[in-house]
């Protein structure tokens, strides 16, 4: 609960606190007539950014990024403080752009606060949000220092290595960084309350760029809230997309800045707000913006040019302009110095995350589908789409031909910027960077849409005809974005709070190896040196021979090379009901709800040689022991035997046909489409407490019952192919047991309504029973003694021959009977 209050109430105030500092003292250099009311917030985030950004260019400012921002705030404050006391005032003039503000905040916030935990939304959708948050660390706590390539020693240091060496544009994440150390919370969860404050931003732009094109301020409140959430910009921000929200942010606030106050009209110090505008969309996007940048500026600035009779002023004015934002932004420029030969080359052509690509429609507001990546006709309605899209489309047209006729160079200028940019961008790309500039144009479409449609407001007749096609424009929207917010997933609170905590005790006392594929595990382990399955430093992640072919999302112990594992400190392996135990080397430090320590003994016994197993009784033949007794005569008369006891598992596989009709059987797993429930029996050996585990990704609730009795329940327990997720403990009798495993209908609530290709992701698979108090696995043998050992029908998972400083002592010292 402490952290879910200080991201979404402290955090939110504190930025808030800090762009209106900053607006306030933009405006005391600028002058009132450079900066409206509405703009303070907006134009106080992009001083913000700016400022961030100057700091973390060196490591040696870096440190001082935070204090900075709160510096320039309260001057800001004290400079204004006359102003400020009267703002503080409650005034009708607050309600409309802050309905403006809300309604697109509140969109991005709402997924997260009515979990009533802190986190962020789109896990499994992107993976690039782990990425995004170790850019934001990064940059806060060292600057763009560039690691030294020979010294990536983790998965951490790799991904910041590969992202500051070529320039990645990081503006936002920094911001996010800095911001978040003053309160000192980890990004991950202020992560979604950031982007839900530039959202925000961007409705407060776009309200003031609709002035003219809007006269009713409640109706343009609507209009503003609404644009600033298309749906395909929504669906990419809940699944993490951070830098393409606060690009259109930016230029939105740009525009609204250059049509407020004329650059040919302005003196020169009116001109800082723009030039801050300018630099902060260059921070958040770096070369990427150029073509929506240049579009807006060059338009604007023929505008000026034709319609401003000292030519000489208004070329001086634009020039002064230019070189104020390239100092403002200069260490943005140097950064994407590294960047231009990506930006300029060739583009990528490849899908992304994509299972398809996604059609340029989608830029123009309405996408009914619960899911972006997916073909439309599998996830969402695509003739009503379409035809959608084709109303909105029509009344953007509309309403850019209105901006034309009444010159109304804000709109008029934003909206040719985007369609050129877009076009340019997608002749030269491929899906994956189209779906960017989709997003990034998508909200300009909008306001265009809601323009056109005011532009039938002729009469008391026709106003009730604007308003309603208002409203239909909107809903075309809010119903896409209800269906994603519905399908939308959510990250695990529990699992990554404990993740966080193991980061932070075992900060330092790493190399940690941590095999389990986990999106945002090596962010949370940054601090133990993790080394995780996809990003290991030089690509080096040594399987053993016994290792299962292809991609896996967790690695057994056994199925990691002896000699790799003992290269690290530390061992965290996410829990499973049938994990190997690791080799005799290692003990066991501490074991959570979802994860296990390890700790690599410096005086344990050398392993010889570890031979995997499968666990089954009787797998051990006799040419096994022959071979096992040879290893151990020639390790020397003072070898030892370390063996460990199979894991006592009992587990519930449904019966192929089995299942609901809904739900798509794929091997042992289902694909729940839609509610269900499945009922079979499992026999347990022996009484005792078991704890039950569930193999699957859980979005809506799934209960699991045992003879009609709730063992537990799991929501927003989402997980990778192959894992588990702890269900509950309940004290079972020995013999046969009733099971039930039952998933109810889609609510109100986030995540709840992932269905059809979204459901891929909500899988439900066996059950496992686990008693309690197994005690240790561990056991050690002479040789000779495990001769016997080796007829027997005892179940094992691995056996090793040690040669140990001396002959081991306790912990079952003595094979079993």
């Amino acid at each position: 609960m402490v952290t879910f209050l200080l991201s979404w109430l402290v955090y939110p105030l504190l930025v808030i606190a800090l762009s209106l500092g900053i607006g306030l003292l933009v405006r005391a250099l600028a002058g009132r007539q450079a900066l409206p009311g509405v703009l303070l917030l907006p134009v106080g985030f992009a001083g913000l950014v700016v400022v961030v950004v100057i700091f973390t260019l060196l490591s040696q400012t870096t440190p001082l990024a935070g204090a900075a921002l709160a510096v320039v705030a309260v001057v800001g404050f004290v400079v204004a403080r006359r102003e400020v006391r009267g703002h503080l005032r409650p005034s009708r003039s607050w309600l409309w752009p802050g309905l403006a503000a809300l309604l697109p905040a509140g969109s991005v916030a709402a997924p997260i606060m009515l979990t009533g935990q802190a986190g962020l939304t789109g896990y499994g959708r992107i993976v690039d949000t782990g990425h995004q948050l170790m850019l934001a660390d990064w940059l806060s706590a060292e600057g763009r220092t560039v690691p030294i390539e020979g010294l990536v020693d983790s998965s951490y240091i790799r991904q910041v290595f590969q992202l500051t060496n070529v320039g990645y544009p990081g503006g936002s994440q920094a911001a996010l960084g800095a911001t978040s150390n003053l309160l000192g919370i980890d990004a991950l969860w202020t992560y979604q309350v950031f982007l839900a404050l530039v959202a925000g931003t961007l409705g407060l732009a776009l309200y003031s760029l609709l002035t003219r094109a809007i006269s009713s301020p409640g109706w343009r409140a609507l209009a503003a809230g609404v644009a600033a959430q298309p749906t395909i910009l929504y669906s990419y921000t809940l699944a993490g997309g951070i830098k393409e929200l606060s690009a259109v942010a930016a230029l939105a606030v740009l525009a609204a800045v250059l049509v407020h106050r004329r650059p040919a009209d302005a003196t020169p110090r009116e001109l800082l707000p723009a030039a801050l505008a300018v630099s902060c969309a260059f921070a958040v996007f770096s070369l990427g913006i150029v073509p929506w940048l240049g579009m807006l500026v060059g338009l604007l600035l023929a505008a000026d040019l034709a319609t401003r009779p000292r030519r000489l002023r208004t070329v001086g004015r634009w020039a002064l302009l230019g070189v104020a934002a390239l100092v403002i932004c200069l260490p943005t420029v140097q950064v994407s110095v590294k960047l231009a030969p990506t930006a300029t080359g060739a583009l990528p052509l490849d899908l992304g995350n994509l299972a398809v690509p996604v059609p340029a429609w989608a830029a123009v507001g309405p996408w009914l589908t619960s899911d972006h990546r997916f073909p439309l006709e599998l996830t969402g309605r695509q003739t009503l789409t379409y035809l959608l899209a084709g109303l909105v489309l029509a009344f953007a047209v509309l309403g850019l031909a209105r901006a034309v006729r009444r010159l109304d160079l804000g709109l008029l200028a934003l909206g040719v910027a985007a369609v050129v940019a877009l076009v340019y961008v997608t002749d030269r790309a491929g899906p994956w960077i189209d779906l960017k500039a989709f997003t990034i144009t998508a909200p300009i479409v909008m306001a265009l849409a809601f323009a056109g449609a005011w532009a039938l407001c002729r009469g008391r007749w026709l106003g009730w005809v604007a308003r309603g096609a208002m409203v239909a424009v909107a809903a075309t929207v809010l119903v896409g974005n209800a269906l994603v917010y519905n399908g939308i997933s959510v990250t695990p609170y529990d699992r990554f709070a404990e993740l966080e905590r193991l980061g932070e005790v075992y900060a330092g006392q790493g190399p940690t190896l941590f095999p389990a594929f986990e999106e945002l595990g090596e962010y949370l382990l940054r601090d133990a040196g993790a080394t995780g399955i996809v990003n290991a430093p030089q690509s080096r992640f040594v399987l053993s021979p016994s290792a299962l072919p292809g991609m896996a999302f967790a690695r057994d112990p056994d199925e990691i090379d002896l000699a790799f594992l003992d290269e690290f400190d530390l061992l965290i392996l996410r829990r499973a009901p049938a994990a190997s135990r690791p080799p005799s080397n290692w003990r066991l430090e501490e074991r959570g709800t979802y994860y296990e320590v390890w700790r690599r003994r410096e005086d344990a016994p050398r392993v010889v040689a570890h031979t995997a197993l499968q666990g089954e009784p009787g797998e051990r033949d006799a040419a096994f022991c022959r071979d096992l007794r040879a290893t151990a005569r020639e390790a020397g008369p003072d070898a030892w035997i370390a063996y460990a006891l199979a894991p006592d598992v009992v587990r519930y596989t449904a019966q192929p046909g089995t299942g609901p009709p809904t739900w798509a059987q794929n091997g042992p797993e289902f694909v729940a489409n839609g509610p269900g429930r499945l009922k079979g029996i499992v026999e347990l050996p022996r009484p005792a407490a078991y704890t039950v585990w569930l193999q699957g990704s859980i979005g809506r609730q799934v209960r699991v019952l045992v003879d009609g009795e709730e063992v537990g329940a799991l929501r927003w327990e989402q997980s990778y192919p192959g894992q588990h997720v702890p269900v509950g403990t309940a004290k079972l009798a020995a013999g046969r047991h009733t099971v039930e495993i039952v998933r109810g209908g889609g609510t109100l609530l986030p995540g709840t309504g992932n269905e059809l290709a979204g459901g891929l992701t909500t899988t439900i698979g066996p059950l496992a029973f686990v008693p309690e108090g197994q005690g240790s696995r561990l056991r050690y043998a002479e040789p000779a003694a495990f001769r016997e050992l080796c007829a027997e029908q005892v179940a094992l998972d691995w056996v090793e021959v040690l040669v140990p400083p001396q002959a081991p002592s306790g912990d079952g010292a003595r094979a079993p009977t």
